[in-house]
């Protein structure tokens, strides 16, 4: 039953025509990108540094050729050697010894292809030559990807260098399969309306005839809740049967993220077994709902379309959507591995986020990320590899994006974590051009239909209603902080918001040559590359300009930082509050963005490159806390002697009713109010009373939410701009 799995050794080089041989070789690490094969042979320089990346230029322009010997004993009977292939990067074609057998176009396509007639005893070479990377011929940027389903951030972006990834970029194995073993396999399961049924389809095709085949559930805790035998298939296989969940998958925070261990084995036609899969499997049901009040909209006539659903319900609940933008946390996919995705997808968790969106300008994420959110009840909104770009609908590009599509599709709808489908990031707007009738979006709405019909679907983010930005914590053309925007702002979602702050220092000095580190920052070479600077609008990320509004004192890049991040809390706070206290009218709220690929200069990002949080994170831990008093607070910055004017909100975005409880309300230790709070159902708001109170005679206004629980207690900071003192007249004898 056993099979074997041949060791591959891979070199790699470049030629500039496919029909040339390398005369250069490098050891290539697979998974990986032939950039940093190519980096780690070579005299070199550390590609963060400056614009060191630049390094890298012209080299996706290159045809690119793997290479791998082995030998294998003669096959018998039944056996089968087969190649299977996770991810290649991004157009090639596959070669066992010098004979095409298989040529692809896409990154995210999965593949096993049977080399058993192709082999011989001796000396056998697999070789994989990859095309230069796709660009759209008269197009600059991003929009060179836009006939692609190549990720379009590689082509550069205000967070991402212009570094076009080439490779074996996931798992690649060759294995030698015994007689009656599996050589495809899927399985996926539809939940009836009222979720107490679930009917499973599983199929699959053997070397050899199946005599049986026996189908086990398992309880999470190893109790046998379902078994049962089927009979008398040929090669292939489908099997459709119903089991009844005991338990549901349920999001972080909101109940158990069950999941079952399912195992299925497979006998020939003598009973003797031949394969074994096992899996996890979590049964739930997604959906997107109306968010409340939006079917009154528009009020008046003629009467048109009311705002799109966005409310998520899962399982027949619906829920506030805390999260985050997740993006590629590596330039360079091959290299992220397992640690990687724990370390961060733990720190997501750690905040009390229950989704991510995985943004369309990036990768579809590799097996372990799909499997911890299962397993941790992380929600994930899946997008298209579509974004920013006008993606017309050429035959050509459809062909490819339907490959994909369908391969993406069958691969995630396993996951009781991905809750959701979208077309792509940012496709209706001016940038973009693109619209309902495009084909490329009625494509992949058809395809998630027939495919994952029960999964909802959204064409792009934002549509109508929902919100992308803010992203300063000054606007200077509105002549608002972040505060005030937010009071005024009314979204049904907010999918999209940020707030730059400079990285932390270490980060700066790794990646700024000591002639550019200088206070005030100028706009030089490497401040800029590493998107300090005319990385979104004018000084934007770094925005020491509006740093300095607030924190004018400043006088060492320390400072400098220091106070950048400290107004980054400060106005993602204010966000995810806001957008909270507005449910159930908005029903999620998700920053931009949670990680980054490289170390940049200034990012919205609240954990660095590093892996090092900025003092963002833990702002947002506590504004995202599933119980919590809150302050609807109209702006940051006062003036001594006015009224500082506020609103007392109690969130209790829980599973739970919480019985009735009390909160004292103080401003500079000062007791001003006691108020009762009433009993609240689940995922329900109190609005409470509004307060004034006079500044006078203090330099910062200190507001504190004392409750009955100190884990719901809320400390809030805003500034005090002092009168000016009267000059003394100074009298001439």
């Amino acid at each position: 039953m056993k099979n074997d799995k041949i060791d591959l050794k891979w070199s790699v080089g470049y030629v500039d025509e496919p029909i040339s041989k390398p005369t250069l070789w490098f050891d290539a690490k697979v998974p990986g990108a032939v950039q940093l094969d190519v980096l780690h042979t070579l005299p070199h320089q550390n590609w963060h540094f400056s614009d060191n990346y630049k390094q890298f230029d012209g080299l996706e322009d290159k045809y690119w050729v793997y290479t791998s010997s082995f030998t294998i004993e003669k096959l018998l009977g039944s056996e089968v050697l087969r190649l299977k292939v996770k991810g290649i990067d991004y157009k090639y074609d596959i070669y066992i010894n010098d004979y095409l057998i298989h040529s692809h176009e896409g990154m995210f396509s999965r593949c096993e292809l049977d080399l058993s007639s192709h082999v011989v005893e001796s000396n056998n070479e697999i070789k994989i030559v990859i095309h230069p990377a796709p660009k759209e011929q008269g197009l600059e940027g991003r929009d060179q990807a836009s006939q692609s389903t190549k990720p379009a951030v590689s082509y550069g972006w205000d967070w991402h260098p212009r570094v076009i990834p080439l490779g074996i970029w996931d798992e690649i194995s060759l294995v030698k399969k015994r007689q009656g073993a599996l050589l495809s396999f899927d399985y996926y399961y539809l939940l009836s309306s009222n979720l107490k049924k679930a009917k499973f389809l599983i199929e699959g095709k053997s070397t050899c005839k199946i005599g049986k085949i026996i189908f086990h559930i398992y309880s999470n805790v190893g109790d046998l809740v379902f078994e049962k035998e089927y009979y008398n298939f040929d090669q292939c296989f489908l099997i459709e049967d119903f089991f009844a969940p005991e338990h549901l998958w349920w999001p972080y925070e909101f109940g158990d993220p069950y999941l079952y261990d399912c195992q299925l084995l497979i006998f020939d036609s003598k009973s003797t077994k031949v394969d074994v899969q096992n899996w996890k499997w979590g049964f739930r049901r997604s959906k997107l709902i109306m968010n409340e009040g939006t079917w009154d909209e528009p009020a008046t006539f003629p009467k048109s379309r009311s705002l799109p659903p966005i409310t998520l319900e899962i399982n027949g609940k619906r829920l506030f959507a805390k999260g985050t933008n997740w993006v590629n946390p590596e330039v360079f996919p091959g290299v992220i591995d397992n640690n990687r995705y724990k370390e961060l997808l733990e720190l997501a968790k750690g905040a009390h986020f229950n989704l991510l969106r995985v943004w369309g300008g990036g990768i579809i994420n590799k097996d372990y990320f799909y499997q911890w959110c299962d397993i941790n009840g992380m929600m994930i909104w899946n997008e298209f590899p579509l974004s920013c770009c006008d993606y017309k609908g050429s035959p050509k590009y459809l062909k490819v994006l339907e490959k994909e599509a369908v391969s993406i599709i069958k691969r995630l709808r396993r996951y009781a974590s991905s809750i959701m489908w979208c077309g792509g990031n940012e496709l209706f707007n001016n940038w973009s051009g693109m619209n309902d009738q495009y084909k490329a979006l009625r494509l992949l709405n058809s395809l998630c239909l027939q495919h994952d019909k029960d999964t909802p679907f959204l064409p792009t983010s934002p549509i109508e209603g929902m919100g992308h930005g803010h992203y300063l914590f000054w606007d200077e053309n509105e002549r608002k902080d972040v505060f005030k925007l937010m009071n005024a702002s009314k979204n049904t979602a907010y999918t999209e918001f940020g707030m730059p702050s400079p990285s932390d220092i270490e980060i700066l000095q790794g990646i700024i040559p000591k002639e550019e580190f200088m206070i005030p920052v100028k706009n030089t070479k490497s401040w800029r590359e590493h998107h300090a600077f005319d990385a979104w609008v004018k000084d934007t990320w770094l925005s020491e300009n509006i740093i300095r509004k607030y924190f004018p004192n400043i006088e060492t890049m320390t400072d400098l930082v220091n106070a950048g991040q400290k107004l980054q809390s400060i106005g993602y706070r204010a966000i995810y509050e806001a957008a909270r206290q507005q449910w159930p009218y908005c029903s999620m709220a998700l920053n931009w963005c949670f990680n980054e690929p490289w170390p940049t200069a200034a990012n919205n990002s609240i954990v660095q490159y590093s892996g090092k949080v900025k003092p963002a994170y833990e702002a947002i831990k506590m504004a995202c806390r599933p119980i919590m008093s809150s302050a609807k607070v109209p702006k940051f910055k006062w003036k001594e002697g006015e009224d500082f004017t506020f609103q007392l909100f109690f969130l209790n975005h829980s599973n739970n009713a919480l019985p009735s409880s009390s909160v004292e309300v103080y401003i500079n230790d000062e007791l001003i109010l006691s108020a009762k709070i009433p009993e609240l159902p689940s995922y329900s708001n109190y609005k409470g009373p509004k307060i004034n109170y006079q500044i006078n005679n203090v330099n910062s206004v200190i507001l504190n939410l004392v409750t009955d629980n100190t884990g719901w207690d809320s400390t809030y900071e805003f500034f005090i701009k002092k009168k000016n003192k009267p000059k003394k007249k100074v009298l001439n004898v």
